[in-house]
């Protein structure tokens, strides 16, 4: 599939397992898959690399998937990159807070290749600024 062909996008997550299922889904869609293990690598790698969406787990060490969405939403060169946070439960003030940062939304784990395609869907922009 090559909807997303050329499009690179960031996991972060502490847990190498969702890491790589996920990462498996995004390259069935096209994606160039980045990894991070935590909210401090992942911003490290955003300054350094251009990527057209990140995936980032709510909890991890050193930085949460919240706190990375705080820190990409306050910086004027990264604040338009399209975050998605993933969470084992959709607890409603961890959703309020994520919708509260600016996330773009979010998915709850265990997800498929077809739940994340139908977000991927929403977020991710064409050129021409309009959803796929």
């Amino acid at each position: 599939m090559d909807k997303y062909k050329n499009m690179t996008c960031l996991i972060a997550d502490d847990f190498s397992t969702a890491r790589r299922i996920i990462k498996n889904s995004l390259q069935e869609l096209g994606f160039i898959c980045l990894e991070a293990e935590n909210g401090e690598q992942a911003l490290e790698i955003i300054e350094q690399t251009t990527i057209n969406l990140l995936i980032a787990d709510v909890h991890m060490p050193d930085k949460s998937g919240l706190e990375l969405l705080e820190d990409i939403r306050a910086d004027d060169i990264l604040k338009d990159i399209p975050v998605i946070l993933t969470m084992i439960e959709p607890l409603d003030h961890i959703i309020k807070e994520g919708e509260e940062l600016g996330m773009t939304d979010y998915l709850v784990k265990p997800f498929d290749v077809f739940m994340l395609s139908k977000v991927l869907d929403k977020v991710i922009e064409t050129e021409l600024g309009e959803s796929l």
